[in-house]
């Protein structure tokens, strides 16, 4: 008996609060029209408390929460009543009572800045005996600041948004007043190169969000900060000393190749270059870091040869900066001398260099030959200037500085390497014929011997 008795109960208990809850949402659902019900005029029943949490001012682009509290006039909570949201008198939203009697909702709407009148409507339930209740309050939208940063930070920079001109501070940045959420123009207005330094040229990069031109369009307000950056180059000089410390003519120099991160920069002369001092990288979080670049000299040509070692002379650029270089120059002695008797020769060489080209060098003397300075390291030909003997090409790498003695066949060379094997092969081809000798004194002994032989000859036929 207890048990069903029990049942019942249970039973009776849910048939009613489906009861309760069908009514609300009916009554709820009457209440759907933009216009706000007028509380005041709502017959008097059971009092219900409707409270609001203090609402505080929030940002442009911001997500108010409401949280309400609907309870009895004995403080305890009444769950599963809808609670209706009016913003400046216009329906928004509705929310449910849980059963703490609390009611969230989170008005997801792109507010402009300004003070908004927020109204919470409990309708009540008459047939329950539940009273409407309501709180007026004002919901403060703050205007939004947004920040353009400039990388690395430049002072004085024009830029056009939303129609009107604004100019970066001196520590590269400018402030943007927003009013309304959306997509503004954004544009990077051309550079006064009459208020730069002459020795300075400053190009733009990028947008940090992977905007790549100066006129752009952005939704404001975002979370993220927003930078632009920019290159900066200098003008750089070279100065050349030779492994003496002696400065060399730019003149000479025919090409330079540096090659920096991601770049190779190639040059047919030495003198005053325009080069970036700087690039961009982009971080975590989109924030861009301007990073010094690090140059370093490939290649250096002088004469058709490469005059330094490779990568071991580096720089980073500053404004009038000119960059020292060590090439490899050498000094080199050049003499020649006979090849079998070492007595000096020759008048002067005809030196070929790496780049092909040929010049001639005139000895002081026989006996001192010449000094040559500053010739770049790389392979060269020698030949020796002689009229009185032969002096092949002699090929010549100069890596230091050096003695170079060239050689030369004289004629006297050439008459003992030619003229001694001859005499001895004569004095081998006499040696046992020694009639051939005195043909060779008395040429008048080659008639008879000549004679002698045809005769010879007739008798064997015969």
């Amino acid at each position: 008996m207890k048990t069903n008795f029990r049942r019942g109960l249970v039973a009776f208990v849910v048939i009613l609060t489906s009861l309760f809850n069908s009514l609300a949402f009916a009554y709820a659902a009457d209440l759907q029209s933009s216009v706000e019900p007028d509380v005041a005029q709502q017959p008097l029943h059971e009092l219900a408390n409707l409270t609001m949490d203090p609402l505080q001012p929030i940002g442009l682009g911001d997500h108010p929460v409401l949280v309400l509290h609907l309870t009895n006039e004995y403080g305890k909570p009444i769950h599963g009543q809808p609670i209706l949201i009016f913003i400046n008198g216009k329906r928004k939203a509705i929310a449910y009572t849980d059963n703490n009697g609390t009611a969230s909702v989170t008005l997801r709407y792109k507010f402009e800045a300004g003070t908004y009148k927020i109204r919470a409507v409990y309708p009540g339930v008459p047939e329950l005996g539940f009273r409407a209740s309501a709180i007026v309050t004002d919901m403060v939208v703050e205007p939004s600041n947004a920040t353009l940063y400039t990388v690395p930070p430049v002072a004085g920079v024009n830029f056009k948004f939303n129609n009107e001109i604004y100019t970066t501070d001196e520590k590269g940045t400018i402030t943007f007043k927003i009013d309304k959420s959306g997509m503004y123009p954004l544009e990077l207005l051309p550079f006064d190169e009459n208020a730069m330094p002459s020795d300075v040229r400053m190009e733009f990069a990028r947008w940090n969000d992977n905007v790549f031109t100066p006129y752009r369009e952005i939704y404001f307000p975002r979370d993220r900060r927003l930078e632009i950056g920019f290159i900066f180059k200098y003008e750089v000089d070279q100065v050349f000393y030779d492994a003496k410390g002696a400065l060399v003519d730019p003149a000479r120099v025919s090409s330079i190749t540096l090659r920096a991160v991601g770049h190779t920069y190639t040059f047919d002369h030495a003198g005053p270059q325009w080069l970036p001092s700087n690039r961009l990288a982009r971080r975590i979080g989109e924030r861009l870091e301007s990073q010094d670049i690090l140059y370093y000299f490939r290649d250096v040509t002088i004469d058709g040869a490469n005059v330094i070692n490779k990568s071991e002379q580096r720089f980073h650029i500053r404004p009038n900066d000119t960059w020292s270089l060590n090439v490899l120059l050498y000094s080199t002695h050049f003499s020649a001398k006979d090849a079998m008797f070492h007595f000096p020769m020759g008048r002067g060489i005809e030196l070929t260099y790496p780049d092909g080209h040929k010049q001639e060098f005139l000895f002081e003397s026989a006996q001192n030959g010449i000094t040559i300075p500053a010739l770049a390291r790389g392979s060269y030909s020698v030949k020796v200037i002689s009229l009185g003997g032969s002096a092949p090409p002699t090929p010549l790498y100069v890596s230091k500085d050096q003695n170079a003695e060239l050689l030369v066949l004289s004629y006297l060379d050439i008459a003992l390497i030619f003229g001694l094997p001859l005499a001895f092969a004569i004095l081998l081809l006499f040696k046992g014929r020694p009639h051939l000798y005195q043909v060779v004194r008395h040429p008048s002994r080659l008639r008879e011997l000549v004679y002698q032989s045809r005769r010879d000859n007739t008798s064997l036929e015969g």
